[in-house]
């Protein structure tokens, strides 16, 4: 048939077998080619089964339309997955490795799926701010009912098919080679006279259907929550599964693609999802030292959180702690960390006790023998026994020479860790820190620099161009508020207060603008850990609190509010400024890894595409001429780096760069 399809036939059995290229991407010819080949085989007499499977170990997959970087401009997926589904002959897809999207679609309209145990699936197209338009807003529920749909196309992680959850999925499940396996499900499928059995007949999923409505409310609950549009029209579409016949449900379903195939939101969860691929690409190196045991020193908060990391990720951990009370606090924290994991289930016990099993903790002259690289996260740790050749990698919030790796809060579950790289810094630092971010399961952004990361770049720019704002009149509340709507989830003053106001304080302001923070300080408010900082914390949310806004007015005259989209473009704007400087300094390469930087560290929602996508989309021209205007005597902050002017004059965007 072509490069894309090989068919073979073989006893009444033939198997079209697609190749994966370098991408293992579905592409619009393999569509083609298939629907090719399922007109040429409906003739033949002598098929009576058809098997779809992959010509190597890796089925094409992927999200096939543009915007999920594809280029099935027509949604052919859409009419290739119904043709199957009602093929007059039994079609059999077998699934090997990781299947994700458009793979997941056709494996959900063939009649019998062979799955090899260790494939995962899943579905990024909420990720993307996209609805599945194939069918499986539709299909899948009918096998699995609602809740296990709804995590798999809008939670959008790999699920392992071996999960009992999605036993329905398959109707064999097999560790041997995929041809063995699929000879003895022919032959049981021809002992037992088997027809086609098209899944929008099946309705195993739909089984209680009381309890798929009552998913469907508990979710729309927590959905409706969110800004995001694309969950609520997966979950409206699941919803239809139910209430509607499939030819209708597939039109309910298409409408609801359509509605998301072009919104801001979803180019811009695009464009976040492009760059974490690449950023991703970074530590799928082949030159990556292997790391197998990894040295922690210090029994710091941040000490801790790496080593339940490196549990988390099956690393075998050395932790020297010089202090025999902070030894005993430190891993006994980490221990009760691991039971509460296991007794909440995101834990099986047995891979908790194998962690602890290889935590070797002490100060013994040899307890850091056997490591690759070593993490220095608590200060007064010099001395420590590291082996002669051993990198010492560090934590802390200082800049170091070499190397220096800034785990995003919590470095136990948070996805991102700065490898920085000082001005002594060889390529081997480089690597290490990769295959470590790598061996942790996070997403590493490599920066070179003599100064702190970028991170702390940002955060102390979110925090001065705040205090700015207050300088000229505004309330810090009505700032955070602005900046909430706009979809910080912890906007400055609110975060101030989390960090500790004494942290906040250290970093000067430009002559005649002040620190806020030392204000508060002086007061003897010190933030959230007292009780009393910008806010007031006595329950679970923060209130305002009106001697604040008072001991404010004492030193500046309050002018009338500034438009909440004047103060969103602003704030963004000086974040999108530094990541400009940034850029310029040669510490990241592209601005993807300042978009995603701010994403996973926070700063911003990932619906706004990364900081540096929302300046643009904000409109380049207008923030420029909003900081030109602003009477401030921070200069630094409030000047557009050149490179604003160099894009508006060309029309293109910081997603250019």
């Amino acid at each position: 048939m072509g490069a894309e399809t090989d068919i073979t036939v073989s006893d009444g059995v033939s198997q079209i077998a697609l190749t994966a290229g370098p991408s293992a991407r579905l592409t619009v010819a393999m569509l083609i080619a298939i629907g090719a080949a399922l007109d040429q085989l409906a003739q033949d007499d002598a098929v009576e089964i058809i098997v779809l499977r992959g010509k190597s170990n890796v089925f094409p997959s992927g999200i096939t339309v543009p915007r999920g970087g594809g280029d099935d401009r027509d949604n052919m997926l859409t009419d290739l997955c119904r043709r199957i589904e009602n093929y007059p002959k039994p079609v059999i897809i077998v699934l090997t490795g990781a299947v994700v999207g458009a793979g997941v679609e056709l494996a959900l309209a063939a009649h019998y799926r062979l799955i090899h145990r260790l494939t995962r699936i899943g579905f990024p197209n909420a990720r993307l701010g996209l609805v599945p338009s194939a069918g499986a807003t539709q299909r899948l529920p009918r096998l699995i009912g609602a809740q296990v749909a709804l995590d798999l196309l809008i939670g959008g992680a790999l699920m392992p098919v071996s999960a009992p959850r999605l036993a329905p999925l398959a109707d064999m499940l097999f560790d041997d080679a995929p041809n063995d396996a699929l000879n003895r499900f022919v032959t049981d499928l021809r002992s037992t006279d088997a027809r086609p059995r098209p899944t929008a007949d099946l309705r195993t999923g739909f089984a209680d259907a009381s309890a798929y409505q009552a998913t469907i409310h508990r979710m729309r609950t927590a959905i409706d929550a969110s800004p995001e549009i694309a969950p609520r029209k997966i979950l409206a579409a699941i919803e239809a599964a139910i209430l509607l016949p499939i030819d209708a449900g597939l039109a309910f379903e298409a409408a609801a693609a359509e509605d998301c195939a072009d919104t801001e939101q979803s180019k811009a969860l695009s464009h976040l999802f492009h760059a974490e691929q690449q950023v991703t690409a970074q530590i799928r190196r082949n030159d990556l030292p292997d790391i197998s045991a990894i040295g922690v020193l210090g029994g710091s908060a941040i000490a801790s959180q790496i080593v339940l990391a490196a549990i988390e990720a099956g690393v075998a951990v050395r932790w020297f702690i010089k202090d025999p009370a902070q030894q005993r606090d430190a891993v006994g924290h980490v221990r009760s960390v691991l039971q509460q994991a296991v007794q909440t289930g995101r834990m099986n016990s047995e891979r908790a006790q194998r962690g602890l099993q290889t935590l070797r903790h002490g100060d013994a002259p040899d307890v850091l023998e056997d490591v690759q690289i070593v993490l220095r996260a608590t200060r007064g740790q010099r001395g420590a026994p590291v082996p002669e050749g051993i990198t010492v990698a560090h934590c802390l919030p200082d800049a170091d020479p070499r190397l220096s790796l800034q785990f995003a809060a919590p470095a136990a579950t948070s996805r991102l860790v700065e490898v920085i790289l000082g001005p002594e810094a060889t390529e081997d630092h480089r690597r290490l820190g990769l295959a470590l971010a790598r061996k942790l399961n996070k997403l590493a952004v490599v920066q070179t620099t003599p100064g702190t990361g970028l991170h702390d770049r940002l955060l102390q720019t979110l925090w001065r161009a705040a205090d700015a704002l207050v300088d000229l009149g505004q309330s810090p509340y009505t700032i955070d508020t602005a900046l909430r709507d706009w979809g910080m989830v912890h906007p400055p003053f609110e975060l101030a207060d989390m960090a500790g106001l004494d942290v906040v304080s250290r970093h000067a302001r430009a002559d005649g603008a002040q620190n806020w923070s030392g204000l508060l300080l002086q007061l003897g408010r010190q933030g959230r850990a007292t009780g009393r900082g910008f806010y007031h914390h006595a329950g679970t949310d923060p209130t305002r609190d009106a001697e604040i806004e008072h001991k404010i007015n004492e030193r500046r005259a309050p002018q009338s509010t500034l438009p909440a989209a004047q103060v969103a473009r602003l704030v963004i704007g000086a974040l999108a400024n530094e990541g400009a400087k940034a850029l310029r300094d040669g510490v990241v390469p592209r601005a993807a890894e300042i978009d995603v930087l701010s994403v996973f560290a926070h700063l911003v929602p990932n619906w706004r595409g990364g900081v540096m996508h929302a300046a643009a989309k904000g409109g380049l021209l207008g923030t420029t001429r909003a900081m030109h205007a602003l009477e401030h005597p921070d200069h630094d902050l409030w000047t557009p780096d050149p490179v604003f002017a160099e894009l508006i004059k060309y029309g293109r965007t910081f997603d250019d760069l």
